[in-house]
């Protein structure tokens, strides 16, 4: 009985220098099951030199779920020639046949083939054979879910066997099987590559040792305990792809495009902060290696992010900062980071052929504290405010579909990684997932911490305003400053009540001029910052904002960026 399935391909160069999909086969399951089978009789035993997967097409992967359409993608020296593909669901229910065409890659002597695949639910398990003239290929235990790309620098690196609890978090592994990881070696390269130069850890699913291998290797410990949350939450499938080194800059995660969009200029050499490089000295220079990765623009791009582009994603999430927060990079980090999560996305959807959402999910870490000392303002403070883009909170109307845990209240002074990196990931794990459960999966949380909606002077002080819809849980009076003329002020709270808290004013001659919470590089110790909600006990981010005035009197409103 002839099969009335369809199927559309669109063949394009994906990530090369322009996708087309103007060469669009139509055909049925029958017409290419009976080319697929003519292949197989050919017998061919052993691939060509060149025909292959890109690298990150492995056993155990996970795949995009519907409704995106995954692609699947390799390379071939025969350009021209057809490519089949038969993927077979697990357990079998019926087959399903691709055809595609090699086409001219960027290289002269190497061509590229892609398949995009029809959606699949959720949970959907398959096994898939390619065959051409120079080869046979084949993925199997292949899964459908959600796929996420974790990067950064170091805190984003730190692996699960040196975060708190790691014992329990590595027992407890196994029992998640349909969560799968990989992560991608550290290498750099000053010229675009389109397949990864190379693979630290294969695909995989979680056990004591794929996820417990040695500090600074895999797996890492906020990418694990971020999907682990949401798998647990959501039950889908949940792709991990750790594509991380320390001591990084934004600017080499950063296309020469988004670069150009925040002026392009030269910057100086990253300076880490004290304890970094005081942890640094510690270790032997293969282990540095890991730690003291490039500064050079665009060279992480190349090399980490741009071969990843025409797998289709569902979000990505983030934590680096700390070799930004000095001099022309901290100044500029409220335009680098935002134009390269806008350039991620514009490039992942169109290497994927519009598979991967033009605004896909993005997640971040705000800052941890760092160093005990209480006075140190300029730094880390500049870096957690421009990562919102000076707004303060995302989503915003410069962050759409952007979402980030606080982690200044998770400081770790006597960390034995340096107190740079915090070993309570738990918490920042949890406090990502929960904010990425409402933004990304439109899940009704409170997922983040109080922002105010207003402040102003009144009889007895000045009342921060944070709206009807919290309820406040204030752990101490300390935190918040006013700017009174050109000198900052510490301020302590005088009275709260379930939304708003009254600041004591009387030191601040003439009158106010500015009101910041929390701008310190470590604000408070552990879980004891001023200001919490009192829910899920989440804090409230850091801010500044500087006075409007009303009939002499000054007033303060959160609904705009505050440029420092």
């Amino acid at each position: 009985m002839k099969s009335k399935w369809f199927t559309v391909i669109c063949i394009g160069l994906l990530f090369f220098e322009k996708t087309s999909c103007k060469n669009v086969i139509q055909m049925s399951a029958d017409f290419d099951k009976v080319l697929y089978e003519q292949h197989m009789k050919k017998g061919i035993a052993q691939n060509g030199p060149s025909f292959a997967f890109a690298k990150h097409f492995q056993d155990h992967m996970v795949l995009q779920q519907a409704p995106r359409r995954a692609n699947i993608y390799g390379f071939s020296p025969d350009i021209g020639q057809k490519v089949i593909m038969q993927l077979v669901t697990v357990p079998p229910t019926r087959p399903y046949y691709y055809e595609t065409t090699t086409v001219q890659g960027p290289d002269a002597n190497l061509g590229y083939w892609n398949f995009m695949l029809d959606p699949f639910p959720s949970n959907t398990t398959v096994n898939i054979n390619i065959q051409a003239e120079a080869g046979s290929l084949n993925l199997n235990d292949v899964i459908f879910g959600d796929v996420w790309i974790c990067s950064g620098q170091s805190n984003m690196q730190f692996t699960v066997i040196q975060m708190d609890d790691a014992e329990a978090e590595l027992a407890d592994a196994a029992n998640y099987p349909n969560i799968r990881l990989m992560t991608v070696n550290m290498n750099e390269s000053t010229t675009v590559q389109y397949d990864l130069i190379q693979i630290e850890e294969n695909w995989t699913k979680p056990s004591r040792d794929t996820l417990g291998a040695a500090a600074w290797t895999y797996f890492s410990a906020v990418c694990w305990l971020f999907g682990k949350n949401i798998h647990k939450q959501r039950g889908d499938p949940i792709g991990l792809v750790a594509t991380d080194w320390g001591g990084t800059p934004v600017e080499a995660w950063s296309s020469p495009q988004a670069l150009a969009a925040c002026g392009d200029s030269p910057k100086p050499k990253v300076q880490l902060p004290a304890s970094y490089r005081s942890y640094l000295n510690q270790l032997s220079p293969k282990e540095r290696r890991r730690l003291e990765g490039p500064g050079d623009n665009s060279v992480l791009w190349n090399a980490m992010v741009h071969p990843l582009l025409g797998m289709t994603i569902y979000g990505a999430i983030w934590y680096q900062g700390e070799a930004d927060a000095s001099g022309a990079r901290m100044n500029n980090y409220n335009c680098t980071f935002p134009a390269m999560i806008n350039d991620w996305r514009a490039n992942f959807n169109k290497a994927s052929n519009g598979q991967t959402s033009l605004t896909f999910p993005f997640g971040f870490v705000q800052l941890s504290g760092n160093s005990p000392d209480p006075t140190i303002s300029v730094g880390f403070p500049d870096i957690r405010w421009h990562q919102t883009a000076d707004v303060g909170y995302v989503p915003n109307q410069k962050m759409v579909n952007v979402f980030m845990a606080v982690a200044m209240d998770l400081p770790d002074f006597t960390s034995s990684y340096g107190a740079i990196h915090p070993r309570d990931k738990k918490d920042v794990g949890a406090r990502l997932a929960l904010s990425g459960l409402a933004v990304a999966y439109g899940q009704s949380e409170v997922f983040q911490g109080p922002f105010p909606a207003k402040a102003y002077i009144s009889s007895v002080g000045l009342v921060v305003d944070y709206g009807s819809s919290w309820s406040l849980n204030i752990k101490n009076w300390e935190g918040f400053e006013l700017q009174c003329g050109s000198n900052w002020v510490p301020t302590p709270i005088i009275s709260s009540n379930q939304t708003s808290v009254t600041l004591f004013t009387g030191t601040c001659k003439p009158t106010v001029t500015g009101l910041r919470y929390a701008w310190r590089e470590s604000p408070c110790a552990m879980l004891q910052c001023a200001i919490y909600e009192s829910v899920n006990n989440l804090p409230a981010p850091p801010f500044i904002a500087f006075a409007k005035n009303s009939n002499g009197k000054p007033y303060f409103t959160f609904d705009e960026p505050a440029y420092l």
